[in-house]
């Protein structure tokens, strides 16, 4: 008798849970993608992004309405909905150029306070408007995927450092840092990553152009993964694939005005090579190449970034863990000027095809 309790509840549990499940999913709209653009200074505009599943394709439904406050804009767009926007399945939130450049924290109030946003949502600078780009059709799967997917394998396998919605508020939170996002571009039909955009405090200052996000990610994150060219003597070139990096900071000096380095460690396998020779001398030669350029484009874009005093990469934060009574006020007084040495060890581990 007991086991056909226990089989009654089973089977209702299992009944019940489809049916619940049905019914959230017939009886609302997943929004997957929201845009957020400057309009006036009480205006903003919200573009928000459904997909509807049909045969063998995904097509986009977007909504778009203006407000003063990012809680109003999914109000408002609510009423333009003929089911319940579910944010619950958010994958990208978009910010327009002008808007960025204007401070985002106003407006990221509501993916801050609601649980049902995950903390590994990923954020984006627009050049241009969001809502501009979110009418375009990229892909099969629709454009929260086609979004989502672009920003991920750019974060594992490219020059993207690891950034989400967690990391921006880590970094705005911290005084001894300050937060980046990728910085995208609408092209016919599709989205390219063009750089990174730099933010002082939530106002986004400057950007990392395409050619300088390599060096960036060696200085703020680690590659696990990746591939670069690097420019020979006499026009020739090696191409090195499934790059990983190591950096170490070391401090020497008072805390106010400290002497830093960086020590960048630097292994791959050499994929390509334009010499029809390879040997050792030839080995050598690349990895110091690489070494030398590693060194020469990282010290530039450190001095780059002290000249518009902003520190993606946390100088301020790896100090603080390495002195007592340490101020951040008078070590960012003192950054622009700060001495910052880099050095780069490179090693060719396999040489590939080429052998």
């Amino acid at each position: 008798m007991k086991k056909w309790r226990v089989l009654l509840l089973v089977s209702f549990i299992i009944i019940a849970g489809g049916c619940v499940r049905k019914s959230i999913l017939d009886d609302i709209n997943i929004l997957t993608v929201m845009g957020y653009d400057y309009v006036d200074k009480n205006t903003i505009k919200g573009t928000a992004l459904i997909p509807v599943y049909e045969t063998k394709k995904i097509s986009n439904e977007t909504f778009t309405t203006t407000s003063i406050t990012s809680k109003d804009i999914i109000e408002e767009l609510q009423h333009k909905s003929s089911d319940p926007l579910a944010k619950g399945g958010l994958e990208v939130v978009l910010y327009g150029e002008e808007l960025a450049k204007k401070g985002l924290i106003p407006i990221m109030d509501m993916l801050e306070r609601d649980s049902r946003i995950g903390t590994r949502l990923y954020l984006a600078v627009v050049k241009g408007t969001a809502n501009e780009l979110l009418k375009g059709k990229y892909g099969e799967r629709g454009n929260g995927i086609y979004l989502s997917n672009l920003i991920r394998q750019n974060i594992e396998q490219l020059d993207i450092p690891k950034t989400n919605l967690h990391k921006f508020f880590y970094a705005y939170y911290s005084d001894g840092r300050d937060p980046f996002l990728p910085y995208i571009q609408k092209e016919k039909d599709k989205v390219k990553i063009v750089g990174i955009a730099l933010f002082d405090g939530d106002r986004m200052v400057h950007y990392i152009k395409g050619n300088d996000m390599f060096y960036f990610k060696i200085l703020v994150d680690r590659y696990t993964e990746g591939t670069h060219t690097i420019q020979m003597e006499d026009n020739q070139y090696a191409v090195v694939k499934s790059i990983v990096t190591n950096r170490k900071f070391s401090f020497s000096g008072s805390k106010e005005r400290p002497d830093i380095t960086i020590d960048i460690e630097i292994s791959g396998i050499l994929y390509e090579y334009s010499q029809r020779k390879y040997n050792k001398k030839e080995k050598h030669k690349i990895e110091t190449t690489f070494e030398k350029e590693i060194v020469k484009e990282t010290s530039k874009l450190i001095k780059h970034l002290q000249s518009h005093q902003i520190d993606p990469i946390g100088f301020g934060d790896e100090a603080k863990s390495r002195y007592r009574n340490f101020s951040y006020k008078t070590f960012y007084e003192n950054y622009p000027t700060l001495d910052i040495k880099v050095n780069a060890k490179a090693t060719i581990v396999d040489s590939g095809i080429v052998e």
